[in-house]
């Protein structure tokens, strides 16, 4: 694991735009970034199987611009603003608007700009920002197979929330506190396509703060996303680091039951310099009883970075996947 306090990140490529912050092009998990990004950030709340489908993702899409096309009319349709700042900014959805849109969002467009930035493409924040936008409007694509779900949702994370977060860290010095300091990381899944149904699996994306406070030894560490972890991270021997968290899962945020939204969930986590190597997820969003993904980063061959999943569920049925990142980044289950 880092050693304690700050640490001064990396600079930029030689002939690089601006200052590269988080991305590390040797890891496995940035070499196809915005193809795996897109996927892990657009199929991310399917993971909530009880509240939302993948059929008619394509479809989907065109009645999400319907409803945004002209927001201040679906404001007005949907109950104005009144309704709109009690959904959004007055009920549980602040959370997710604020961790999920603003800050995760906002920390995976700079590494999208620094990765346009590193293949030399001209107007990396501009690539990032549509790459971004591209991955969320899947994402409302998925909600939106929901009809709870109203036109304030979308206009709110797709006009605010998502916007606000890209511009914070076009800010070298936000970027800064928030990765170097707070500890950021996206220890995202490894999608994965399920041939038989036609679907994807494994796609999320999970945010982890472990910053530095009280000892260098112990840290406190926070995982979000659909599932809210609170727990601690501590050094192994072998200068890994492991985190253990317990919380809740998402299953359906629209029961009337506050208790019937979320079931008690907890995660076990091995990481190697930030680069996750392992993760057990229990009692997940869906009906999994258990999620175990090794990462490419544990199991370099040289030839291929080879990552696996594993699922079982509820009913005894296992699911196993498997990504080969230098190829293509979503395998077959």
């Amino acid at each position: 694991m880092d050693g304690g306090g700050s640490v001064e990140p990396p600079a930029g490529r030689e002939g690089g735009t601006f200052r590269h912050i988080v991305l590390r092009p040797g890891e496995s998990r940035f070499r196809l970034y915005p193809l795996t990004n897109y996927v892990n950030t657009a199929i991310d709340t399917a993971q909530v199987s009880n509240a939302f489908s993948q059929d008619g993702y394509w479809h989907h899409h065109s009645r999400v611009f319907e409803r945004i096309v002209n927001p201040l009319d679906a404001i007005a349709a949907a109950g104005g603003w009144d309704e709109l700042f009690r959904q959004e900014l007055l009920s549980g959805a602040v959370l997710p608007n604020l961790t999920l849109h603003l800050l995760g969002n906002g920390y995976d467009f700079r590494v999208l700009a620094e990765w346009f930035d590193h293949y030399r493409v001209p107007f990396p924040f501009f690539w990032a920002f549509l790459a971004s936008y591209a991955g969320y409007v899947g994402n409302e694509a998925i909600e939106v197979s929901n009809p709870e779900i109203n036109a304030i949702d979308h206009i709110s994370d797709l006009y605010f929330f998502n916007l606000v977060g890209n511009l914070l860290f076009i800010s070298d010095s936000v970027t800064d506190l928030v990765h170097n300091r707070w500890q950021l990381r996206n220890w995202a899944g490894q999608p994965v396509f399920d041939a038989r149904q036609r679907r994807i699996l494994n796609a999320s994306n999970n945010y982890v703060l472990r910053p530095w406070l009280w000892s260098e030894r112990v840290r406190p560490f926070l995982y979000f996303g659909l599932h809210y972890f609170v727990g601690f991270s501590m050094p192994l021997p072998d200068n890994t680091g492991l985190s253990l968290g317990a919380g809740l899962a998402t299953t359906d945020p629209f029961e009337e039951d506050e208790f019937a939204m979320v079931r008690p969930s907890g995660g076990i986590f091995w990481d190697d310099q930030d680069r996750l190597l392992t993760s057990i997820v229990f009692n997940g969003t869906d009906d999994s009883l258990v999620r175990v993904n090794l990462y490419p980063d544990l199991l370099r061959t040289g030839v291929a970075d080879v990552g696996f999943f594993l699922g079982f569920s509820q009913h005894g049925v296992p699911v196993f996947g498997v990504a080969v990142e230098k190829l293509f980044a979503i395998g077959l289950s």
